[in-house]
């Protein structure tokens, strides 16, 4: 940890905090498939890299040596798994992102930008839509099935991956058909619009995941509908590029854009009721030991958290408890993670609203 970088104020047991829901060293059946799942994904990196990086033409030679490194951490991880401690899915991303940037300032940025320029062009007819919906319950209802879908584009999943190499126009509307119907795996949404019905949220902190429909089309129309009730909204992102994830650089960019075609937005922005802020992370999980200490002075202001996606809401901090609400929300990508979980099957929902018991 830094001297700039300090723990989450609104953790509940901030003692006793680890943020990774599997510990890959003393479960040997989740550390076995980890290892190879990964390896994969890394892998299929190597295939695009030179598309993701066209004016790189080393990317694909890059690409290849960043896949020895992890390939020779997971063998000596199969022999004493103690070698990255601790061992979990989210180290072994940190450890994979860390070497991309040794070759790649953003290996996915051309694949980002391309994905939220086409998001932001549907953009104003989903609010629109949303918009057009006068009861609240079925209002907050769509937005948070938007938030899901959207959660479905991810380049971390191999299944989102296959849906794409064979469905290129794939979109919210088919994420909307892909997720499982309710009663979801976890199901909080009644208890959450009881809430927003109930009582506005003063400050909100949302940890936001990947770019294009996820942002565009999922989180921003859950943030407006926030805006809209009253509730400052500080929306944070990665500090450093991981994956397809949103960077605090390109979340601003992204916010500006979407607040031309949106006037609750662009008065939010210039009132400071919507705020961006870096999270200090480096991968697709969160950590919350290792906060900027900006952000954690807002987070000690707000009563809302909000932990967007599987690496920060299921991966990492799916059992962390807060002294404030907490809402956690993500579409398991994964059948071995799933079942693992108590689900059904990949596609399994995570809604997960937690009031402060305090």
């Amino acid at each position: 940890m830094t001297e700039t970088n300090r723990i989450c104020p609104v953790l509940k047991h901030p003692d006793q905090y680890t943020p990774d829901t599997q510990d890959l060293l003393i479960n040997k059946v989740a550390r076995d498939y980890w290892l190879s799942t990964l390896e994969r994904t890394v892998a299929r990196f190597v295939d695009r890299a030179g598309a993701l990086n066209p004016d790189n033409p080393k990317a694909t030679e890059h690409a290849n040596l960043c896949l020895e490194q992890f390939h020779s951490l997971v063998e000596k991880s199969r022999i004493d798994p103690r070698i990255l401690n601790p061992l979990s899915v989210r180290t072994l991303l940190d450890f994979h992102e860390e070497n991309l940037r040794v070759h790649f300032i953003d290996a996915w940025k051309l694949q980002k930008e391309t994905e939220t320029t086409q998001a932001l062009m549907t953009f104003g007819h989903r609010i629109k839509e949303i918009d057009s919906i006068a009861d609240f319950d079925k209002k907050w209802l769509e937005i948070v099935k938007g938030l899901l879908a959207g959660n479905v584009f991810d380049w971390g999943s191999q299944l989102f991956s296959e849906i794409l190499e064979t469905s290129p126009a794939f979109g919210l509307d088919h994420a909307l058909q892909r997720i499982e119907s309710r009663p979801w795996f976890i199901d909080d949404v009644d208890l959450w619009i009881r809430r927003l019905a109930f009582a506005r949220f003063k400050s909100a902190v949302v940890f936001v995941d990947n770019a294009g429909v996820d942002f565009v089309l999922g989180i921003l129309p859950f943030v407006r509908e926030l805006l809209s009730m009253g509730t400052r909204v500080i929306v944070t992102a990665n500090s450093y590029p991981s994956l397809n994830d949103v960077t605090f650089d390109e979340l601003n960019l992204y916010c500006c854009k979407a607040a031309q075609q949106c006037h609750i937005l662009k008065e939010a922005i210039a009132t400071g009721q919507l705020l961006t802020a870096a999270n200090g992370q480096k991968g697709p999980c969160l950590d919350l030991k290792n906060i900027p200490a900006e952000l954690c002075d807002l987070m000690a202001e707000s009563d809302l958290i909000v932990l967007e996606g599987m690496g920060r809401s299921v991966h990492t901090n799916l059992h962390t408890e807060f002294l404030v609400d907490c809402l956690k929300t993500a579409v398991i990508k994964n059948d071995f993670l799933a079942k693992s979980l108590g689900a059904s099957s990949q596609f399994s929902v995570v809604f997960k609203y937690e009031p402060s018991s305090t």
